[in-house]
């Protein structure tokens, strides 16, 4: 399939962010990608995107989209309690999917729609887009190429403005019921994986959750992670309402090395030490490199447009992420991250609810 025809749902605050970053691919030559039909029961803010990305079809109904014969793939980027029935609706009609995070409101959903996209023999793929971040990926590579003994110790501070009446996001994260909950499952699902993704499979949780605002979501939760092999990771994670940049802060503890790794909005860089050697700090220019490479292309065979649009459109890696999906669609392999991934940290995320809810420790094995 040399042309990955799209058809997108939801054009929404992330629907739009898809669309720029595969338009982005287009207009870079990367990628032969055609949007051939988008989705929303929001009619205005179906034809502004429609008329902004040059999208000939429109559709109220996410059941007509997923049996469009130009459409080859689909892209869901409706609100979490949508994402059940869209998923079953294109695998079902044999399409495969890219799903954003959270992939469900729990596990159990979770795991269902994994069920169902393995059962139909359809690709799919989620939008844990940390797994693209440049400088996250270089950390893995460090990692591999270099004796930073057994891991120890890992901490997330993540930290957003409130994402509700705010006019960049969607009030709709307000509405357990629609959301699943606040920012442990809505924002810090991506810390989990990251969590997991570094230092191995979650073995136990205990968490604490608040909701300072008096909104149905948590505005505030702190897990403590234990991992096969006794390492410990902790997140703490926060919606506030104060005028400040959204700021991840990553801290990685091994035997032998540290890794930080500050990814703040407007500022982003990777600090690192080796025993017996000094402190290293690594910014975005060179951790870019590690992104290509796993992207599997080389920056002196691209146009510095391509080169850009991979690692520098939008605040995440919304390009990449599409980039790695398609390419995996087209070659037949398992798209990474994939909704195995995203079951893991669902897991995770229930168990943590379920430790806060009971005061205790919850373990996952």
């Amino acid at each position: 399939m040399s042309t990955s025809r799209i058809g997108l749902i939801g054009t929404g605050n992330i629907g739009r962010t898809h669309l720029t970053s595969l338009a982005s691919l287009r207009h870079s030559g990367l990628l032969d990608v055609d949007i051939s039909a988008i989705c929303d029961i929001d009619e205005d803010a179906m034809q502004q995107a429609a008329e902004l990305f040059d999208v000939p079809v429109t559709y109220k109904d996410f059941k007509d989209l997923v049996v469009d014969e130009t459409v080859d793939i689909v892209y869901i980027c409706a609100p979490t309690n949508k994402h059940g029935s869209m998923v079953k609706a294109a695998a079902k009609a044999k399409k495969p999917l890219f799903c954003e995070k959270p992939l469900a409101r729990s596990w159990p959903q979770a795991s269902e729609l994994m069920g169902v996209t393995k059962d139909a023999g359809v690709s799919s793929g989620v939008g844990l887009v940390l797994r693209y971040d440049q400088f996250l990926l270089h950390a893995k590579k460090l990692i591999e190429t270099n004796d930073f003994g057994q891991p120890m110790l890992a901490h997330i501070r993540d930290d957003q403005r409130f994402p509700v009446d705010h006019v960049q996001y969607s009030k709709w994260r307000g509405d357990r019921s629609i959301a699943g909950g606040g920012t442990l499952i809505e924002h810090s699902i991506h810390d989990i994986d990251v969590l997991g993704w570094f230092f191995g499979t979650i073995e136990s949780v205990y968490a604490r959750i608040n909701y300072f605002a008096g909104k149905k979501v948590e505005d505030q939760a702190s897990l403590v992670l234990t991992h096969e092999g006794g390492a410990v990771s902790t997140l703490d994670s926060i919606w506030h309402c104060v005028e400040r940049p959204n700021e991840r802060m990553i801290e990685l503890f091994f035997e032998k090395g540290f890794i930080s790794i500050r990814l703040e909005s407007d500022k982003r860089v990777l600090d690192y030490q080796l025993q017996g050697a000094g402190p290293v700090r690594v910014w975005e220019e060179t951790a870019n490199l590690a992104l290509l490479e796993t992207l599997g292309v080389h920056s002196k065979n691209l146009s510095l447009e391509s080169v850009e649009t991979l690692t520098s459109v939008g605040a995440e890696r919304y390009a990449a992420l599409s980039y790695a999906f398609l390419k995996s669609i087209q070659s037949g392999t398992e798209p990474f991250p994939s909704f195995r991934d995203a079951v893991t940290a669902h897991k995770v995320v229930d168990a943590a609810y379920d430790s806060a809810s009971k005061n205790q420790c919850v373990d996952l094995l």
